[in-house]
């Protein structure tokens, strides 16, 4: 070899291959511009453009393979009591799970130190640029990637196999690196944002950001949704993310040993619309002592939230379900729900929409919350008045197998803290995606949610602020005895909490005296409810009752939607009135003027006060 020439290829101190990519040009991403058909879709996620340019000026050396159990144990030895969990990376030779991004950093560092050399994560551009190893195609593979290609969650034969395999089984890619499609995913260095346009010269992504870049697709094919194919998320252009702190089943890492990359992070991106130009100005807090019987049907009206025909993402046209709604200590009204193009996938995104205080029409829907390429699933919205929490779950398996996440803020909406995983997906006691939640009369954060496989239904409880939570040891499910989901809790006087549920018929209601330590079964005058309907309880500023549900019986008020009030805690309910212009999945809340707000399904939305709700039907 030429004196000043570094070797192709290189071994460390771990055994670990490197191989050297030299500086080159290629272009990042899928297109020009995002989506606009099903078709587009199922080829690309609007993420991956506008596809630019990008120059990397610097050889680097990649390791050819992803880090394994056996590399990484060097590091953590403690890390061994994580293989074979969720059935998978259990032999020495398999790619590490279970690990932090902070963690691979944290590798990262620990051997350079070792060896005196840098090593690092990829950058996402440098992780492109080294899969595609010259190629143009969806994968480095061509046009299409087999299960005789890569670990994708299949087997030759076209079996499911949802598990990793020892890294290095199938071939390289045209550059000598294994599993760049495939087996794990791999954290990269960047925080996740969108593309810019132009000419990069070695991009390292955003200056901030809540998730950091994933690239690669994996073997968990069974998170697909039910249009798109196993090998989709493993394309060269496409990309994913996780939040930081979120060590799971999917997610691995390889090493690059090279100096800091020499680009600049470029400034964040715009906030979404339902975070602009927001108010500051606290709304009042007492509601007028009368007022005229008013009903608003903003969905009659075209006053609703709207996303055009055609919108491929980040938000979606083709489904719009499970709502969420609050009002801000500013006076606007915020509202949420997932959008998406079948809720199993994993391009499920939360969307948003504000009513400005004073306005008559909700403003256009805007991306609220995104993990990209994961199943951000079913937001739940709640203002103590100063203070907006915003919970949702992240799935790897549609919504289950999913880890619990909050978010607040104190701007009604303006800015976000960020996000902080509540409930990991691997605790004993995981629970799904969350249904509802209020602020107990002592200040106790109550959020009722689904058990993973709706196998159980419990409530969690903060007495911090959010900081700490706890699980709840008595299960709705179990006290309804039946297929009981989605609960709609709301507390009583005397400080027993309410959960009302969907499944039997008529519709049960949980009673718990302690918090959710126990339950009692009681029944109410209600029909029961089932696929697409969910209830919405809440807890009037006069004290009273509200429920919102379905007729299915078409007994109460002659099929669709009804609001029904209770001075009594749900012993009687005298006022019933039939809810024109919103259904499906219910949300409820209350403004200090004392108009209710119900948000549903397919961003629905009706606004009524209690004076309407009294009259007769």
């Amino acid at each position: 070899m030429p004196a000043g020439e570094q070797p192709p290829q290189i071994a460390n101190s771990l055994g670990m291959k490197l191989v050297r990519i030299e500086p080159g040009e290629f272009v990042m991403g899928s297109a020009p511009a995002p989506p606009r058909t099903r078709d587009e879709w199922l080829e690309r996620d609007w993420d991956e453009s506008p596809s630019h340019t990008v120059r990397l000026t610097q050889a680097f050396y990649m390791s050819a393979c992803e880090v394994t159990n056996a590399q990484y144990e060097r590091f953590d030895p403690e890390h061994k009591a994580w293989r074979g969990r969720a059935g998978v990376s259990k032999t020495d030779d398999e790619p590490v799970t279970f690990v932090t991004w902070k963690q691979a950093v944290d590798f990262c560092a620990w051997l350079s130190e070792k060896e005196g050399r840098p090593y690092r994560l990829p950058t996402e551009a440098e992780w492109e640029y080294a899969c595609r190893a010259g190629t143009t195609t969806p994968f480095n593979t061509g046009d299409s990637l087999s299960p005789s290609q890569a670990n994708i969650g299949l087997a030759a034969d076209g079996r499911t196999r949802i598990t990793t395999l020892p890294v290095g089984t199938f071939r390289p890619n045209a550059w000598g690196l294994y599993d760049m499609h495939g087996n794990v995913e791999e954290w990269c260095l960047d925080w996740y944002g969108p593309y810019e346009p132009h000419v990069q010269t070695d991009p390292v992504g955003r200056s901030e950001g809540y998730a950091r870049v994933s690239r690669g697709g994996s073997y968990n094919g069974r998170q697909l949704g039910r249009f798109a194919g196993a090998a989709r998320y493993c394309r060269s252009a496409n990309r994913a993310g996780y939040l930081p702190d979120d060590a799971n089943r999917c997610v691995g890492f390889r090493v690059v040993m090279a100096g800091p990359p020499a680009g600049k992070p470029l400034p964040p991106a715009p906030p979404p619309l339902n975070q602009q130009n927001v108010a500051q100005e606290r709304a009042p807090t007492t509601a007028p002592a009368s007022a005229p019987p008013r009903f608003i049907d903003f969905t009659r009206a075209g006053k609703a939230p709207t996303i055009p025909r055609d919108t491929w993402g980040p938000i979606f046209s083709a489904w719009n379900h499970f709502t969420a709604v609050c009002v801000c200590p500013n006076g606007d009204v915020l509202a949420a729900w997932y959008s998406t193009v079948a809720e199993e996938g994993r391009e499920v995104a939360i969307a948003a929409s504000r009513l400005r205080a004073g306005a008559d029409a909700w403003e256009p829907a805007s991306l609220f919350f995104d993990v990209p390429d994961m199943n951000d699933h079913a937001p739940v919205l709640l203002s103590d008045g100063r203070r907006i929490y915003h919970f949702s779950s992240m799935g790897l398996r549609g919504w289950d197998d999913a880890s619990n996440v909050m978010r607040v803020s104190d701007d009604s909406g303006r800015t976000w803290s960020a996000p902080r995983i509540i409930l990991h997906r691997h605790d004993p006691q995981h629970l799904s995606q969350a249904c509802s939640a209020i602020v107990a009369a002592d200040g106790t954060l109550v959020l009722a949610v689904d058990g993973d496989n709706h196998r159980d239904e419990r409530i969690m409880t903060s007495r911090d602020g959010g900081a700490a939570w706890r699980v709840g040891a008595g299960c709705m499910r179990k006290t309804c005895g039946a297929y009981a989901i989605h609960p709609a809790v709301v507390q009583r006087a005397d400080g027993a909490l309410l959960a009302f549920l969907r499944g039997p018929n008529p519709m049960p209601v949980c009673v718990s005296p302690d918090m959710g330590e126990t339950w009692q079964l009681a029944t109410t005058p209600f029909p029961g409810i089932s696929v697409g309907q969910k209830a919405a309880a809440l807890k009037l500023r006069s004290g009273a009752l509200l429920l919102c549900s379905i007729d299915n019986g078409r007994k109460l008020v002659g099929g669709g939607s009804f609001a029904a009030l209770s001075p009594d805690d749900g012993r009687t309910w005298p006022h019933v009135r039939r809810l024109e212009g919103v259904g499906g999945y219910m949300s409820a809340a209350q403004a200090p003027d004392g108009m209710i707000y119900v948000f549903g399904s397919r961003m629905t939305c009706v606004a009524f006060n209690e004076q309407w709700l009294r009259q007769p039907q």
